[in-house]
């Protein structure tokens, strides 16, 4: 019976009319089953905590997404990332700034609120749009996507973004290697009343 029911099987899969019901496997389960394979295969399994690429496009305040130049480089990534993080035909991956938030960090009214979220894109797009930039990350794995911080240069992209006031520096649990460095880039925003700090002294 066992061996009917393989034959069966195999036939079926191969039939050209077959199609998986969704009964069968769920895109989450055969999105599992492809990480399982990437992680056992050596091709994709050897990822490091960072990579270069070309800043592409800047989408909104919150990340950036990273153009990758090498195919085999951007391949080890479609089985690790969502679609909302992942462009195949740009060759792109998206990734989501740590340590900050523009958008948590102003609550002044929903049009001020667009308006500063906005321009937080532009300026980043002003700064860093076609620049080649080191990636370090952390890959969020139930929510397929990656968190990280960007360096072009000298730059580090985030502390950038609340040394000139368009974030807060967003303390998380545990130490952070950059810590003062986000700590030194906020009292400088403050004092020079830069960006949000305009605002929350104009609140005053």
């Amino acid at each position: 019976m066992m061996r009917f029911f393989l034959i069966f099987l195999f036939v079926s899969l191969h039939s050209p009319g077959f199609v998986w019901s969704q009964s069968f496997f769920s895109t989450e389960a055969i999105r599992g089953k492809l990480s399982g394979r990437a992680d056992k295969s050596k091709k994709y399994n050897q990822l490091d905590n960072s990579f270069e690429g070309v800043v592409s496009r800047i989408t909104d305040s919150e990340s950036i997404w990273v153009h990758l130049e090498k195919k085999r480089d951007f391949i080890r990534w479609t089985y690790k990332l969502s679609k909302s993080n992942l462009d195949v035909d740009r060759q792109e991956v998206r990734i989501w700034l740590r340590y900050v938030s523009p958008k948590r960090s102003i609550s002044r009214g929903k049009e001020y609120n667009d308006w500063f979220k906005k321009k937080v894109a532009y300026e980043m797009g002003q700064h860093f749009h076609n620049r080649r930039v080191r990636v370090t990350y952390n890959l969020l794995k139930k929510v397929y996507r990656l968190e990280g911080m960007l360096w072009t240069g000298d730059v580090n992209v985030n502390t950038w973004l609340v040394r000139n006031g368009w974030s807060f520096y967003l303390i998380e649990d545990g130490d952070s290697p950059f810590h003062q460095d986000f700590v030194a880039a906020e009292q400088y925003a403050r004092q020079h009343k830069l960006g949000l700090w305009k605002a929350v002294d104009d609140t005053k």
